[in-house]
């Protein structure tokens, strides 16, 4: 994956700080960031930094520049998380009325509560990371409508696109 970055793809921060290319400011509400967090903090091993990552609303386009379209494995890409600068990007159209997307959110808030662990390639972290993200919208009574076998081969540190000789 490209910088570090890894992708949330969905198929169908208390003092958090907020930017993005355009005027996004205050468009994930600091009280929705402390509810996801309270949440981890009750129903997963993964602790909260006191350091917040920076959440910026991006275009599609944007995602796919930087994550690169070459890594993509179906859908559209609808939040990344960049571990070098500590940022989330979610792309657009994104609405903290919206489970799903705030769903997407949380998915990201996992991976920034997972940078600091061990993991045999980045992709493994997308496995626990989906998990939390299917609890969490089934607590709302909501199907996850994620495709597992493709996360479980998503998330694996096995060699891609082998070819025999």
């Amino acid at each position: 994956m490209n910088m570090g970055v890894f992708l949330a793809f969905t198929f169908c921060l208390s003092n958090a700080a907020f930017a993005s290319d355009r005027d996004n400011i205050g468009a994930v509400p600091a009280r929705l960031i402390s509810e996801l967090n309270t949440w981890l903090d009750t129903e997963t091993e993964y602790r909260e930094w006191d350091n917040q990552p920076l959440i910026k609303l991006i275009e599609a386009e944007q995602a796919d520049k930087l994550h690169g379209v070459a890594d993509r494995s179906g859908g559209r890409i609808r939040g990344l998380y960049d571990a070098e600068i500590e940022t989330i990007y979610l792309t657009e159209p994104w609405s903290p009325d919206n489970p799903r997307d705030v769903g997407v959110l949380l998915h990201e808030l996992v991976h920034h509560r997972q940078k600091e662990r061990h993991w045999y390639c980045e992709q493994a972290q997308e496995w626990r990371a989906y998990q939390i993200q299917a609890q969490w919208l089934a607590e709302r009574n909501i199907a996850d409508g994620f495709y597992w076998p493709a996360i479980l081969l998503q998330s694996s540190c096995a060699k891609r696109d082998v070819h025999p000789e």
